[in-house]
C-alpha cells in the first residue's frame, strides 16, 4: 500500500514533536500544587523551636484549631492556637479569622490573656505581614510564609530542574504581578520577599522547599518542608527555616493530627479561648 506524504501531516507531525519536547508550564504547575485537596479541618500539635546561633534555642507549643472557610463572608480559614509552653505562657489563646492572601482586607484577631481575664482585639493589619503584639512574633515563619500562595497574583517561569532529597524537582520562579509601593515589613523589620523560588517535587507536586528573595536578589529565607499522608490528604511534618546569613532558624513540627472532624464554625469564637483547646480533643 502506498502512502502519500502530504504538507500537511508533515506539519502534523512536526507539531507532535513540538509538543512532546516542549517545557513543561510554570503556570500550571504553581496552579496544580495550589488546587491540591485540602481538609475541611484540623486539630494538631505545633511545637515550635526558635534557635539563634550561640544562645540556648526557645521551646513553645500550641494546640491549633483550623477550619477551611471556603471563602465564605471573605475569608480562606479561621484558626485558634492555645499556648501549652512554657509554662509562663500557658493558657494564652490567639484567635484569626484570615482573609486570602492577596485580600486587601484586614484580618480580625484576638488574644486571650489569662492573668488580666480578658480577651482583647489586635490592632488590625494587613494579612500578609505580622505583628509583635501576635503569639508568634519570635518566630521567622509569618502567615505570608505558611499560607498557600494564590498563583494568580504572580508571574512564573520554570527555572531548571534539579534533585532534592534524592528525588527530581521543578524549581520555579515566582514574582508579584503587581507590586506594593514601597513593599511592607514583617515582624523583626525584614522587608517581605520580592521573589520566591518554590521546588516542587514532579512526582508528588508538592513544594519541598522555597528560598524568599528580597530586592536586591539576596535569600532572606530558605524554608525546607517535610511531609506526612492523613487518609487522601497530604499535611506538613516539619517545616525549618533559615536565614542563610546569620543561620537563626525557626523549626515547626506537626503532630497528633486529626482530620475533617466536622468542627462546627461558632466555634472559631472568642469566647472560646478562655476555655482551653481539651473540649477539641
Amino acid at each position: 500500500m502506498n502512502y502519500l506524504i502530504t504538507p500537511m501531516s508533515i506539519m502534523l507531525l512536526l507539531l507532535s514533536h513540538v509538543a512532546y519536547a516542549a517545557e513543561p508550564d510554570a503556570a500550571a504547575i504553581m496552579k496544580k500544587v495550589y488546587q491540591a485537596p485540602r481538609v475541611s479541618d484540623q486539630v494538631a500539635t505545633l511545637s515550635f523551636s526558635f534557635i539563634q546561633p550561640g544562645e540556648e534555642a526557645q521551646h513553645a507549643a500550641y494546640t491549633m484549631v483550623w477550619k477551611d472557610m471556603k471563602g465564605k463572608d471573605g475569608y480562606d480559614n479561621k484558626a485558634i492556637f492555645f499556648t501549652e509552653s512554657p509554662p509562663a505562657r500557658q493558657g494564652i489563646a490567639y484567635l484569626g479569622w484570615l482573609h486570602p492572601i492577596g485580600s486587601t482586607e484586614k484580618n480580625d484577631e484576638w488574644i486571650y490573656l489569662p492573668e488580666l481575664g480578658m480577651t482583647r482585639r489586635i490592632v488590625p493589619r494587613d494579612n500578609e505581614g505580622s505583628n509583635d503584639e501576635d503569639e508568634f512574633a519570635a518566630s521567622l515563619l509569618t502567615h505570608e510564609h505558611l499560607e498557600p500562595r494564590p498563583p494568580q497574583l504572580d508571574h512564573h517561569s520554570l527555572l531548571e530542574e534539579k534533585l532534592f532529597n534524592d528525588r527530581p524537582h521543578y524549581l520555579i520562579d515566582s514574582r508579584p504581578a503587581h507590586h506594593s509601593h514601597g513593599g511592607h515589613h514583617n515582624h523583626g523589620g525584614s522587608v517581605a520577599p520580592t521573589r520566591r523560588v518554590s521546588w516542587v517535587d514532579k512526582e508528588g507536586m508538592r513544594i519541598s522547599r522555597i528560598q524568599f528573595y528580597g530586592a536586591d536578589d539576596k535569600m532572606q529565607l530558605d524554608m525546607k518542608i517535610e511531609w506526612q499522608q492523613q487518609k487522601d490528604f497530604w499535611l506538613w511534618k516539619r517545616v525549618e527555616a533559615v536565614v542563610p546569613d546569620t543561620q537563626a532558624s525557626t523549626v515547626l513540627e506537626v503532630t497528633d493530627v486529626e482530620i475533617n472532624a466536622g468542627l462546627n464554625e461558632r466555634l472559631f469564637h472568642k469566647r472560646s479561648l478562655d476555655k482551653g483547646s481539651a473540649r477539641f480533643r
